[in-house]
Formats: C-alpha cells, sequence, structure tokens
C-alpha cells in the first residue's frame, strides 16, 4: 500500500511541475493527440533554442513525451496533462 501513495505522490508532483510551466505546458499543447517533429514543433512555438531544448528534454526525461520514429508523442501522463489545460 506504501509503493502505491508514494507512486501517486511522484506521480502528482511530477504532474504540478509540468504544469506549473507555461512553456512546457505549451509544448504538451502543441505537441497534441496526433504528435508532431521536432522541426513542426519548433516553427510553431516562438522559443529560443534553449527554451525549446530544456523543456522538451524535460518533458521526456519525466515520461510525458517520447520519441518514436521522429516523432514527438504524448504518453498517458502526457495526455493527463493535456487534458488538465
Amino acid at each position: 500500500m506504501v509503493e502505491k501513495k508514494e507512486r501517486d505522490r511522484s506521480h502528482h508532483e511530477r504532474l504540478f511541475k509540468a504544469s506549473m510551466s507555461p512553456i512546457r505546458r505549451q509544448i504538451v499543447a502543441a505537441i497534441g493527440v496526433q504528435g508532431k517533429s521536432r522541426e513542426e514543433l519548433k516553427k510553431e512555438l516562438n522559443l529560443t533554442e534553449f527554451q525549446f531544448k530544456f523543456n522538451l528534454d524535460w518533458l521526456i526525461r519525466e515520461g510525458f513525451v517520447v520519441e518514436e520514429n521522429g516523432r514527438l508523442k504524448l504518453t498517458d501522463d502526457g495526455i493527463e496533462l493535456l487534458e488538465a489545460g
């Protein structure tokens, strides 16, 4: 039971950290349910290279986004973040 509680707590903390960043929310919204390439995302978002890479890398590392066959896609956690607005 403790493991589930810890997982839920860390899950909520990660969602909270992701949702507190307007840039991360913007990236997640731009990827959407269809997914996008890095190039499409860069064109759509008006971010510096640092802002783009730093925040996208964070979203990937924390499990909100995955890159498959050159396309960025939301994980289940990413979709949850997207739906949370």
